[in-house]
């Protein structure tokens, strides 16, 4: 019984031991897709999900889901969904090809090694550094915020915007937006919460851009876009006090 047990041990841990081998055999790893279709990497943390960008395009891939983001439309994958396994996403041969078809719709010049063309210049996917002075203001008068912050230069940036309104409702992805950092890195836009419009509600931004550079978090409370003004139209009449 033993010499059973002992065999069995052997025999399961070689199959688990083999089995990280025998899945990236057949599947492929998404980062390097990403490299040699030339789209930048970068993960998304409030949506546990990766953004694969080029100009003019930006993906958006979930591990164990097979619909994905492409801009502003849902389309679903064939083939099995894509698999999180030793710190990268594995993705099937067939959505490999559909990466490539979505590639070739928005040709990037290259110059030098994964390098691709924005409109501010070209920058490298291998890029390093970090996102800092990440600020959210909401002007009196609007419900928009600008957001505004520092990055290595001429990089994509993707800020992705979730709204935290009760205790009792899950936090939810409102919107998604590209900006690029101009040659001192700094990058500004304006963004609206549409149609989150709720007053008191927490907006959390976080800036991320290629696998390189490390992201950024920033809060802001939404307020009323004139709460701080006296409004007569805003007042109780007296008739009805």
């Amino acid at each position: 019984m033993n010499r059973y047990l002992a065999g069995t041990s052997v025999a399961l841990a070689l199959f688990m031991s083999a089995t990280p081998a025998v899945f990236a055999a057949h599947q492929i790893s998404l980062t390097k897709a990403a490299a040699e279709l030339g789209y930048a990497y970068s993960y998304l943390g409030p949506e546990d999900a990766v953004a694969l960008t080029k100009p003019g395009v930006t993906i958006v891939i979930r591990p164990g889901e097979r619909l994905f983001d492409v801009n502003d439309r849902t389309e679903a994958m064939e083939g099995s969904a894509p698999k999180f396994n030793l710190s990268d996403i594995y993705i099937s041969d067939s959505f490999f090809a559909r990466l490539r078809a979505i590639s070739a719709k928005y040709p990037s010049q290259t110059s030098g090694d994964r390098a691709i063309v924005v409109q501010n210049g070209p920058y490298s996917a291998s890029a390093t550094g970090s996102i800092s002075g990440l600020t959210l203001v909401q002007a009196p008068g609007e419900q928009e915020i600008t957001v505004s912050g520092k990055a290595p230069g001429n990089l994509p940036i993707t800020l992705t915007l979730v709204g935290s309104f009760s205790q009792e409702i899950p936090d939810t992805v409102i919107s998604r937006n590209e900006v690029v950092s101009d040659a001192d890195g700094r990058f500004k836009l304006d963004i609206s919460p549409a149609p989150a419009y709720y007053r008191g509600a927490i907006l959390t931004l976080v800036a991320s851009s290629v696998s390189g550079v490390s992201p950024a978090k920033a809060q802001i409370v939404l307020k009323a876009p004139n709460g701080t003004t006296a409004i007569p139209g805003d007042q109780e009449p007296r008739s009805t006090r």
